[in-house]
């Protein structure tokens, strides 16, 4: 019995000690926390800076998740909608190529083409037809000037001679007989003039348009703008308003390839503004000679990549005299050209004694890059990184 009172009063003295413990704890962290309400705060603080953090991460995952997303789903719906090609072809060789003091008495949007020119097309159009698939449609987008629709039909006579019709007296509607056969064979066209030439003003005076050229040699290429013309930057403008017209046209289904035929420089601006080049590459490229053809070609995960250039190759052909002829240098050389000098210049015939030599298209040659100024010919830009960069 005293065992067991003495077991009860230990039990007790233990309760005991446990609540004053209690509350000797309780005593001691309202002490820290009346002492220390900064250390409380800097901890909450720290705690949503933490959680903010977390946050930040969370939504930067997010984001850069939903962006590669959004690219595989751009690249997902341009792998149905691009075409297998798009190539690019600069007009066959004009009047004005060939004789530069025509543009004062005669508009540039009316430059026909050479005989040597029909030659061109006529052998691209036999290239073009070797670069695309087999049995799809195409559909020629064309700068309304006269030497670029020439030059498409040029192109054209490789699917359907126009010769065909010829026993039709009625022009007209041989023509149309002409493009109803194009059309059953799966060639479509319309004219877009956001393609066309860049305008170096009206009636062109020839000594004015040398000066001008050579100023904007010095005063960069793609910024110099023509009195009563435009500059290669305003060509820039108008092109990337096509690009955005084309791209719907690739949505709606419309061909199968599509094929532009320009000018020379609206395929440089062309290439600039698609895979955005800088200025400096701009000025590196050389513009694409008569009939020369670029193309792009889709690599089946919704992109169009360069597949490289066709060039014509040209030869002199001696003729006895009195048998005609036509043709003339396929181009002016590069030096002429980083001068400002565009087309392509030379006598159509030169004459060598008795006998004259005229150049006619051989062939073509493919390439697999694009065609570039020398470095010596090159302006590159000069800028610094501080005030100190001398």
């Amino acid at each position: 019995k005293t065992s067991t009172i003495a077991e009860e009063d230990d039990h007790v003295e233990e309760a005991v000690d446990d609540e004053e413990e209690e509350q000797h704890e309780h005593l001691w962290s309202e002490t820290l926390t009346e002492e220390c309400p900064e250390t409380d705060a800097a901890l909450k603080q720290q705690q949503q800076q933490q959680q903010q953090n977390n946050n930040d991460v969370s939504f930067s995952m997010r984001n850069n998740l939903k962006q590669q997303l959004s690219r595989q789903n751009s690249l997902s719906s341009n792998a149905t909608c691009l075409p297998s090609k798009l190539i690019l072809i600069r007009h066959g060789q004009s009047e004005g190529n060939i004789d530069e003091v025509l543009y004062a008495t005669k508009p540039d949007n009316a430059m026909r083409l050479t005989k040597l020119g029909w030659e061109m097309a006529r052998m691209a159009g036999k290239a073009l037809r070797e670069q695309l698939p087999p049995n799809e449609t195409v559909h020629f987008v064309v700068s309304p000037y006269a030497r670029t629709v020439e030059t498409f039909h040029g192109l054209a006579s490789a699917w359907c001679d126009p010769e065909e019709f010829s026993h039709i007296l009625n022009r007209s509607k041989r023509l149309k007989l002409w493009y109803s056969k194009l059309m059953e064979m799966g060639l479509t066209w319309h004219e877009d003039p956001r393609i066309r030439e860049q305008d170096f003003g009206n009636y062109q005076d020839p000594h004015a348009i040398v000066k001008a050229k050579s100023e904007r040699h010095r005063f960069g290429a793609f910024y110099y703008r023509f009195p009563h013309g435009e500059s290669a930057s305003d060509v820039f403008d108008r092109v990337s308003t096509f690009l955005d017209s084309l791209w719907r046209s690739f949505e709606s289904g419309r061909a199968q390839n599509y094929v532009l035929v320009a000018h020379g420089i609206s395929i440089r601006v062309f290439l600039t503004r698609y895979f955005r080049y800088s200025i400096d590459q701009f000025h590196m490229l050389a513009n694409p000679k008569n009939c020369e053809m670029i193309t792009l070609g889709h690599d089946g995960s919704g992109r169009l990549l360069l597949d490289g250039r066709c060039e014509l190759e040209l030869s002199e052909k001696k003729e006895k005299e009195g048998e005609g002829g036509g043709g003339g240098d396929d181009g002016k050389n590069d030096a002429q050209q980083a001068n400002g000098k565009d087309g392509n210049g030379g006598e159509q015939v030169q004459k060598k004694g008795s006998a004259t030599a005229a150049t006619v298209v051989t062939g073509y040659k493919n390439y697999s890059k694009l065609r570039t100024l020398p470095p010596q010919y090159v302006q590159p830009r000069s800028m610094r990184m501080s005030w100190n960069d001398n």
